[in-house]
């Protein structure tokens, strides 16, 4: 059975609106259509084009640790690709100087404009017990709303509804449909109780993963309103290990 869900742009999901930049077009959309006109100019289909990342967020993870070796919150730096906070910046009207930075009053209209997030937004953050099942996360607590030479920076926490223990677990971020792409550039630090406990990032074969992707974009017909799930695929896996408590 094809797992698949309607489109609905990033920022839509985030915060209930999208941006007015052309009218009828989505976030991003300024790259979308380029990358669109190219697949087409290279015999892609529409749906294939879509299947690629048109945001790109560059992602740090803390993960809060217990006393009992159990994960109990996440900490979520986002820093947002040049271009895509060039139009986020101009569609509000902020950094009307272009120096790539903000005033107070500029930071204060800025804070928490990603942080709104509609019913059923998972925020693109999946944390896993040892069984591979998604444990349940709070809603985001807006932390840092930044802008550094031209890039948004914004920074949340997650607390879990239960402690889970590190044995077994994964966290991964991404977006499902693939849509905006995360790497964990600024790495995974643990905080809390961490004594001989360390973190570790697998990435997925970069071969193995683009097949994959392939066949499943291979399932979609050429009209298709829905977008492969395909995030997964791309994404890091971060798990813990924890030397035995004496």
């Amino acid at each position: 059975m094809i797992k698949s869900r309607r489109f609905t742009p990033v920022l839509r999901r985030r915060t209930g609106f999208a941006f007015g930049l052309w009218p009828g077009l989505r976030p991003g959309a300024v790259v979308t259509a380029a990358l669109v006109a190219l697949s087409l100019a290279a015999g892609l289909w529409p749906g294939q084009a879509q299947a690629h990342p048109h945001v790109f967020v560059d992602t740090a993870l803390t993960v809060e640790l217990d006393a009992q070796q159990r994960i109990t919150a996440v900490t979520v730096t986002w820093v947002y690709d040049d271009f895509y906070s060039l139009l986020v910046l101009q569609d509000m009207g902020l950094d009307e100087d272009a120096d790539g930075r903000l005033t107070p009053a500029e930071l204060a209209q800025l804070d928490g404009w990603d942080m709104k997030w509609i019913e059923g937004y998972a925020g693109d953050l999946y944390v896993a017990d040892a069984t591979g099942q998604d444990v349940a996360l709070s809603p985001p607590q807006p932390l840092r709303t930044d802008v550094m030479e031209g890039r948004i920076v914004t920074q949340h926490r997650r607390v879990l509804s239960d402690p889970l223990s590190v044995s077994g677990a994964s966290l991964r971020a991404y977006d499902p449909e693939f849509y905006t792409a995360y790497d964990l550039t600024g790495g995974v630090t643990l905080m809390g109780v961490v004594a001989g406990c360390a973190a570790g990032v697998a990435r997925p074969d970069e071969d193995s993963a683009y097949a994959e992707a392939q066949a499943l974009m291979a399932q979609f017909p050429e009209d298709a309103e829905e977008v492969p799930l395909m995030g997964h695929v791309f994404a890091e896996t971060v798990t813990i290990a924890c030397a035995p408590k004496s």
